[in-house]
């Protein structure tokens, strides 16, 4: 095996480019906020998704093993298991950190993700959330929502109209088309009781789904900050759905889908 395959497997089966994209965005949000500490954003969601992340699939071993990206942390499940105990600590130093006081919605918040984030792989009887039929991509959608937009909103008191009606409604609808995109690289492993949308409309209808999403995302957040490199990094992110056919493996997904956040998130870290 080359190192060069080594180094692409570690960056997307140890999922440090979505935890990297989280911190990119998570900072650059808090920025156009203008928060003056967004970097400990950025490094709270860094921890908190490299954990979430890593801990879901690490729970998911027993039963989808034969998933490539499963065996891998089956096979250096020592090193995920570390990982994401250091990972953890430091969420949690860098969420104590940004609470301003006591603030009973930022913990409401926090706990809000970590039930989310729990029960999207624990069952409750004998489904999960992501089991649940509708569900699974509005739970990822919803999670990121809070955790990247909301939680900066409510411990800083941000509570601009333009922020509540268009910005964050614009951002679930970001997350909800990527969300959707992985939904069609996962046909081969989800039940068709989870009715998820390329269940429901075949894989090429939700490219359609999901490029017309990103189009309304876009018009949502130009109406708060326009910059022609948010329109570049959502653009990016459309041609990369667009060209979904089903049949690439996990590193299309886990590293050019998912990096391409960072890309929004820069753009927000520029302006």
């Amino acid at each position: 095996m080359s190192l060069f395959k080594v180094l692409l497997d570690y960056l997307a089966y140890l999922n440090l480019v979505i935890a990297t994209s989280a911190f990119a965005l998570a900072a650059g949000v808090a920025n156009v906020f203008g928060i003056d500490n967004y970097w400990e954003y950025g490094f709270f969601s860094f921890f908190s998704t490299f954990c979430v992340y890593n801990s879901q699939r690490l729970f998911k071993l027993n039963k989808e093993s034969k998933a490539p990206r499963l065996q891998w942390m089956y096979d250096h499940r020592k090193l995920v298991i570390i990982s994401i105990l250091i990972s953890l600590l430091l969420a949690l130093y860098y969420f104590f950190r940004l609470i301003n006081g006591i603030n009973v919605g930022v913990i409401a918040l926090g706990c809000a993700g970590v039930l989310i984030s729990f029960f999207y792989v624990v069952g409750i009887g004998k489904k999960s959330l992501r089991d649940i039929s509708y569900v699974k991509t509005h739970a990822i959608a919803l999670t990121w929502t809070l955790i990247i937009l909301v939680l900066p909103v409510v411990n800083e008191s941000i509570y601009l109209s333009e922020l509540l009606l268009y910005f964050i409604p614009a951002h679930y609808l970001y997350f909800l088309a990527i969300a959707a995109s992985f939904d069609i690289n996962d046909l081969k492993v989800d039940p068709a009781i989870q009715r998820t949308i390329p269940q429901i409309v075949g894989f090429r209808h939700t490219k359609a789904v999901a490029i017309v999403l990103l189009i309304i995302s876009t018009i949502g957040i130009s109406y708060c900050f326009f910059d022609p490199l948010i329109i570049l990094a959502i653009l990016t992110q459309v041609l990369l759905i667009g060209r979904v056919t089903g049949k690439q493996n996990d590193i299309y997904f886990n590293i050019l889908i998912d990096g391409a956040i960072a890309l929004l998130g820069i753009s927000y870290l520029a302006i």
